[in-house]
């Protein structure tokens, strides 16, 4: 979403600039005594002065503004994935914390140390991890594999003392060859 509010930004900021470079132009150029070069704004001042604020075209204007206003106020509110996961500490001036990368890697780090397992993908969300392994053998994972996988990755998400850690979820395949 940061990458979004970066680029919408631009795009504003960008608009802003046309604009205001548009209204000193015009207004220089009715000033110098010529017609207004980008915007008829005499015409439309006319149509401001004869439409009233209870007239449907207003009202629908503001309706649109209204919703676009909604629709950017929700988008900002939604809470944000978590850039990084605070630990647990009885001191209340500490402010530790790993990133998801950090406990993704590390918890990646605990799966592929399990024998029996080749690879391992990590995804770190808000509430939950999910570890997705693939083992060496071509026969389907056997539950003391699964247990050993989930065994290893809660013992090293237990070493981070995570505030509040995620659910973890794992799954095993057999590795494509």
């Amino acid at each position: 979403m940061r990458l979004v509010n970066r680029l919408l930004a631009l795009i504003v900021s960008l608009a802003l600039v046309a604009g205001a470079v548009v209204v000193v132009v015009d207004v220089v150029a009715v000033m110098t005594g010529h017609r207004p070069v980008a915007v008829d704004w005499p015409a439309a001042y006319r149509w401001a002065g004869h439409v009233t604020w209870a007239g449907g075209e207003v009202r629908l204007i503001c309706g649109l503004l209204a919703v676009v206003g909604l629709v950017l106020l929700g988008l900002e509110l939604r809470p944000r994935r978590p850039a990084r996961f605070a630990t647990a500490s009885d001191n209340p001036a500490t402010d530790a914390a790993y990133t998801r990368r950090g406990v993704g890697q590390t918890v990646r780090d605990a799966v592929t140390g399990v024998g029996g397992i080749d690879d391992a993908a990590v995804t770190v969300r808000r509430r939950h991890l999910r570890v997705r392994a693939k083992a060496i053998a071509r026969e389907p994972a056997t539950a003391a594999s699964r247990d050993s996988v989930t065994q290893a990755a809660r013992t090293r998400l237990d070493a981070l003392q995570l505030r509040r850690p995620p659910k973890l979820t794992v799954r095993i395949s057999a590795k494509a060859h």
